[in-house]
């Protein structure tokens, strides 16, 4: 026999053995216990909502998934290391979907382009004060700011880029007190939360479930809520920022949703696998304790293409706000993220050659 025939009789065999034991490996996945990497603190909506799903999820899939903390850079840190890692199925990303602003944040090159997003629920941001403050109203705090020396009053945030960075910047745009604060960025939400309560700054701006318990233990108190109505949760009254700000309707698109992230070139088959345990996980009795009922969580969930198209839209949201406050490093135009009121599907090139979901994947309903 020809050697050159016979070389590639062996090469075929070797990549149809090579075929088979993948698609073996895939059919057994999980053989082992699968680690989220959390972008954020302890105790913040991330962290608990990704535990929430967590807990869940491994009920269905049969082994344990291990949530670990890696903060920094608005999750990037955390994400990165996902998104460049091996795309087995055994590592995942967790948290607020916030992949399409790490571009324009100067974080690197990875984007919501770089996963698959399984959502679950959605939080607004809210402007807390310490409940002895003496702002009891979100227009007390800003006449309060407005009258202050510059740089008096400090407050903090979950992160450079974060959505309670944005709303902040925005409020205090809207009556030209920017200049008059201080922003200290933290590792989470309820890191700010904690020096919300020890005095070290006058308010924190968050995602509202970072701190829900503390208002209901009458330990904080709600002055604005970047949300369409106000919300009463746990007896405590959330008012929306538009009683004092209407403009700000437009921007409540900057919310975060929270779910969890594989890196886009998974195999097919644990894809599906992992859309089916998330899909019976928010709906569990359990889910709906902790990431809805004791933090506030809005329902909406989303898989396939409707995740892509969310995450599309929270980029344009994020990303051109960012651009407007003067926070971001890139302008969002750098990279074809169009501005919201001008989005469509797909929003630029990169966006209709990413990877396609399954087919097998079915949007999903509140």
């Amino acid at each position: 026999m020809n050697y050159l025939v016979l070389a590639r009789i062996c090469l075929l065999i070797g990549a149809l053995a090579a075929a088979l034991v993948c698609q073996q490996a895939e059919a057994a996945w999980p053989e082992k216990p699968i680690r989220i990497l959390v972008g954020w603190s302890a105790g913040g909506s991330s962290d608990m909502t990704t535990r929430a799903l967590a807990m869940e999820m491994e009920k269905e899939l049969g082994k344990r998934i291990l949530v670990t903390n890696v903060k920094g850079a608005h999750g990037s840190i955390g994400g990165g290391r996902v998104a460049k890692g091996r795309a087995d199925g055994y590592q995942w990303f967790g948290g607020a979907a916030v992949q399409g602003a790490w571009p324009v944040m100067g974080y690197g090159k990875v984007s919501w382009r770089d996963y698959y997003a399984m959502l679950s629920v959605m939080l607004p941001t809210t402007i807390y004060v310490r409940a002895d403050a003496p702002w009891e109203t979100l227009d007390d705090l800003l006449k309060a700011i407005q009258a202050s020396r510059k740089g008096q009053f400090k407050y903090g945030h979950p992160g450079v880029g974060s959505n309670g960075q944005i709303f902040a910047g925005l409020v205090l745009d809207s009556v030209g007190a920017a200049d008059k604060v201080t922003a200290i960025p933290y590792g989470g939400g309820r890191e700010a939360g904690r020096y919300l309560l020890s005095g070290q700054i006058k308010f924190a701006s968050v995602t509202m479930g970072d701190l829900t318990d503390w208002a209901a233990g009458k330990r904080v108190r709600p002055l604005a809520n970047l949300y369409s109505k106000d919300i009463e949760f746990e007896g405590v009254q959330y008012p929306a920022v538009t009683h004092s700000i209407p403009s700000l309707a437009a921007y409540e698109a900057i919310n975060p949703f929270y779910g969890i992230y594989l890196p886009r070139d998974t195999p097919e088959a644990v894809v599906e696998k992992t859309a089916a345990a998330f899909a019976k996980a928010i709906r569990s009795k359990k889910f709906g304790q902790l990431a809805i009922k004791e933090r506030a969580g809005i329902l909406l969930p989303k898989l396939g293409r409707e995740a892509d198209e969310q995450m599309s839209r929270i980029a344009s949201a994020r990303g051109w706000a960012l651009q407007q406050l003067g926070i971001a490093k890139h302008s969002p135009e750098k990279f074809g993220i169009p501005k919201l009121s001008q989005w469509n599907w797909p929003p630029n090139d990169a966006a209709a050659r990413v990877r396609p979901w399954p087919e097998s994947i079915k949007p999903l309903r509140p």
